[in-house]
């Protein structure tokens, strides 16, 4: 499988919309049809056979020597035939099929243009740059009755409809070969009309760029507007075949983006309709995709013999959210209301089945199923990888509110069916503190707690006032998910509340800091003191208990705080001391 491929696919699929190809003569490749200047060399060898003249090995040379210029269309054309008319008849050889090349299947859409219509009829799509000259792009649109916006000369920009309320636009930079106006020669190719260049330089700054079949060598002017991007929002993909052009090298490097080896154009597209297909069938409504996980992950869960499909079954929807989150946060975006706030409907959205499998399988497993759920949690809160430019930490930090609610999924089931080991080894998981085979590791609460996002921020985000934001908002979102497993809201509440005081007190006992105690706090810290008539009894009961049982509380008895009540008992006053000195009103 081609992680690039993958990546690729998620990015697609989870920004629908904002990537535009750029195909070049590549993309045709397949399909029989000559680039621009295969067909510019073949003039040549035409007008040298009009003029009774040899002009191999080097038709180029021959051209610049006898009419003193480079090689030019204009010229070419205007010498071999009289009329526009005539013209066109002469270029259409090399872009229509002849009846051997319908036999043969040649000058018609490849797969690759196939796929391409394919994700433009499905809504992937909606802007699409191309150098070339042929109309197969459009015949396969076509073909799926699309009609597209075709801009072929700077002059089709006015009046044409603005790109997001296209359905699709196709830009033939260099023009359509019915078009005697198009562009091939070096000279032609330096610099656009400053009316396309300004229309390109748009489709640059605002929508990530995938290209095929396009090398970076010839397309000065194309370059040059890449080389003006100033935004680098979303990714950018860069293919080809057997060894990339530096200058293609360059354009990745400058837009941020990514080279990728490919087999072909058709293979490339085929493979990333069928990954977004299969992402697809993933995001059906989810009552179907849940239950079915479900049914399965409770026929594996208690029999010995289904070992292998319980593993696949889980790291299946562990790895379909892993590379999805992946894909929905950009850290070089300013954190704020209008981007982040969607990505937090994205990033629960991405949990639609995994936190139900998280949940059940906490509920049912036996002790030698837990790394499950701990490898759950490690693949999830691997950091993601650095930007390659500035990027703002509080946006970063949103990309683990995934594992965030995960966690606390697992630790709330945990306590209610007592599984007190496993919310101990989930607390003293230890995660990589940076993207880098160097990097320290710390412990998963020391990121993920109810401080991981400024509370400020997430206030602002949410245009709300909680006293503990995220803590909040993690309430609101998992209490659902719970509704077969905790009989009532107050009962989740209650409970909820043990989970982040157990945090808050691992928290404490696992990190040493300088500038004494401190621990993030959640919010059974504003609900015991403000609501106590409403308060649950548990955190009280719960703590009770282990002041009345010692070592043989079930935690204590179950290996929690190294199973010594003292180390417990210590660790609870500080946590007690720091807590009376908050105020949150």
């Amino acid at each position: 499988m081609n992680n690039l491929t993958t990546s690729i696919a998620f990015s697609i699929h989870s920004n629908k919309g904002v990537y535009a190809l750029l195909l070049g003569s590549g993309i045709s490749k397949s399909a029989g049809v000559p680039t621009g200047w295969d067909i510019l060399i073949d003039l040549i060898k035409q007008l040298a056979k009009v003029n009774k003249s040899k002009c191999e090995p080097n038709p180029s040379d021959w051209f610049r020597k006898q009419y003193h210029d480079d090689p030019d269309y204009s010229v070419i054309l205007s010498k071999l035939v009289a009329t526009p008319t005539e013209r066109v008849n002469l270029l259409k050889q090399y872009f229509e099929p002849a009846s051997q090349d319908e036999e043969n299947i040649l000058k018609q859409p490849s797969q690759a243009h196939r796929s391409i219509a394919k994700l433009v009829k499905d809504g992937y799509i909606k802007v699409i740059i191309t150098t070339n000259f042929d109309r197969l792009v459009e015949t396969a649109l076509i073909n799926e009755g699309i009609e597209p916006t075709i801009i072929k000369h700077p002059t089709d920009i006015d009046g044409s409809i603005p790109l997001t309320h296209n359905k699709i636009t196709l830009i033939k930079i260099n023009g359509d070969y019915l078009d005697s106006r198009f562009l091939n020669t070096k000279e032609e190719l330096k610099k656009y009309e400053q009316k396309l260049n300004n229309y390109l330089l748009q489709i640059i700054n605002e929508y990530g760029i995938i290209s095929c079949g396009w090398s970076a060598k010839w397309d000065t002017g194309l370059v040059n507007i890449l080389k003006q991007c100033e935004n680098f929002r979303f990714s950018s993909y860069w293919t080809y075949l057997n060894n990339c052009e530096k200058e293609l090298t360059e354009i990745a490097s400058q837009r941020k983006g990514q080279t990728i080896k490919i087999e072909n154009a058709d293979s490339f597209f085929n493979e990333i309709v069928e990954k977004i297909d299969a992402l697809e069938t993933l995001n059906e409504p989810s009552p179907l995709n849940v239950e079915v996980s479900l049914a399965r992950l409770k026929k594996y869960l208690p029999r010995d013999d289904s070992k292998i499909l319980l593993y696949d079954l889980i790291r299946s929807e562990q790895e379909v959210v892993y590379n999805k989150i992946r894909n929905i946060c950009d850290f070089m975006i300013r954190p704020d209301q209008d981007y982040l706030l969607p990505k937090i409907t994205e990033f629960e959205s991405s949990l639609k089945i995994l936190l139900p499998v998280a949940i059940t399988t906490t509920y049912w497993c036996k002790d030698d199923q837990y790394y499950h759920l701990e490898n759950i949690l490690s693949r999830i809160a691997e950091p993601p990888p650095n930007p390659s430019g500035p990027y703002f930490d509080q946006t970063r930090n949103f990309y683990y509110l995934p594992t965030f609610l995960i966690l606390y999924a697992i630790g709330i089931t945990a306590i209610k069916v007592k599984k007190y080991d496993l919310l101990n080894n989930c607390f003293r998981i230890k995660i990589p503190e940076l993207p880098t085979i160097y990097s320290n590791k710390i412990y998963i609460i020391e990121k993920i707690n109810p401080n991981l996002i400024d509370k400020d921020l997430l206030n602002l985000i949410l245009n709300a006032r909680y006293h503990t934001p995220l803590s909040t908002l993690g309430n609101k979102i998992l209490k659902p998910y719970f509704k077969d497993f905790i009989s009532n809201e107050t009962e989740f509440d209650d409970i909820y509340d043990v989970f982040e005081y157990l945090l808050s007190l691992y928290f404490m006992l696992l990190t040493n800091r300088i500038l004494g105690d401190w621990a993030p706090i959640g919010q059974y810290q504003w609900r015991s003191s403000r609501l106590p008539t409403t308060n649950s009894n548990l955190l009280k009961e719960f703590l009770e208990s282990a002041e009345k049982k010692k070592s043989d509380w079930i935690p204590i008895k179950q290996g929690m705080f190294d199973g010594d009540y003292n180390i417990y008992s210590d660790i609870k006053t500080r946590l007690d001391n720091f807590r009376s000195n908050i105020h949150m009103f």
